[in-house]
């Protein structure tokens, strides 16, 4: 059986969903605890993954800031209801939102039954060792109603599979717990624009027993992030594919998006996270908080986190930015 090491880090505030009527299907925002303000345990501070997220959450946000001011103000208007995290056994997307300082609402699987999806959410699903098949396609006609949908790891067979028959697969081969080389493949689709611009080779950590993403329909499915070495050690080069579907959209990434750890593969990778910050012409004051942190973490670590951070971040506000068009 599959072994996934289960981080130890808890929120001191997460929204969840609450009092939900089982027999009929409510809007969130009449069933949730309004907490606008998601904050983190001062504890996470200490781990080194965490500090690179919060170091990474700022990053990301100064980067879209310099790309566009009104970026900020898309941000700014993003609320609890926009973004839903349902909770999964190993991966923590709801962390990575913290990080960002992002307003969120966790529910479970059996919590999204309940829930009135609307078009111009995005849905993350963490991965999970299983799903209802009934919450799947419900994921399916949210997405084909304008939805955005990102998923990870597991879910590919247990919800992509389900609710998306026909457009990838699990290969069942799994992997081993190590670190990959990705590229870019699609440099014209703007959620991935923070890969664009790395200074070294960007890498990507398979977790042991993550599954490899079989592409079934080349025509629809897009690979924006591949790795040589993926391919040839697992024989499916996608870490993260996309596809449309009716009006909204699927994301799937092989691993996780939170990361617990992370390994350097070249020299660059192992110096000071200054030298990336220097990479993404971001600099920090001198009496930020954050400046301790970066002394205190590698480039590599940084990178790791960063990509995942600004994957998301751009998801949310292209999702945005595609309803305020509408």
């Amino acid at each position: 059986m599959k072994a996934k090491t289960l981080p130890t880090l808890t929120l001191t505030a997460c929204l969840f969903l609450l009092n939900v009527d089982s027999q009929a299907q409510v809007p969130l925002s009449n069933n949730i605890l309004q907490m606008s303000n998601v904050t983190i345990n001062d504890s996470l501070q200490s781990n080194p993954m965490q500090s690179a997220y919060e170091v990474s959450g700022y990053m990301v946000k100064e980067r879209l800031l310099s790309e566009d001011k009104e970026n900020i103000k898309i941000i700014d208007d993003i609320s609890e209801n926009d973004l839903i995290v349902v909770n999964g056994t190993y991966d923590h997307m709801h962390l990575v939102l913290s990080s960002l300082r992002l307003p969120f609402i966790r529910i479970s699987q059996h919590q999204l039954k309940d829930v009135k999806l609307e078009p111009h959410q995005t849905v993350f699903v963490n991965c999970a060792t299983n799903f209802p098949e009934d919450q799947a396609r419900k994921l399916a006609t949210f997405v084909a109603q304008g939805g955005q949908l990102i998923t990870s790891d597991w879910a590919l067979k247990n919800v992509l599979e389900v609710g998306f028959p026909g457009y990838v697969s699990f290969n069942e081969k799994l992997t081993a717990d190590e670190v990959v080389r990705v590229e870019v493949m699609d440099k014209d689709d703007p959620v991935i624009n923070g890969f664009l611009d790395e200074k070294t080779a960007p890498v990507w950590w398979l977790e042991g027993s993550s599954y490899p993403i079989k592409v079934l329909n080349k025509d629809k499915v897009k690979v924006l992030i591949r790795s040589n070495e993926l391919k040839d050690k697992y024989g499916e080069e996608a870490v993260l594919i996309k596809f449309n579907h009716g009006k909204g959209v699927v994301y799937h990434m092989i691993s996780h998006f939170y990361l617990q750890r992370t390994e350097t593969k070249d020299a660059k990778q192992k110096t000071n996270a200054n030298a990336y910050m220097l990479d993404k012409n971001i600099s920090i004051s001198e009496d930020s908080v954050l400046k301790g942190q970066i002394e205190n973490l590698d480039y590599g670590t940084v990178q790791s986190a960063n990509t995942s951070s600004e994957f998301i971040m751009r998801a949310v506000v292209n999702q945005k930015k595609k309803n305020s068009k509408e």
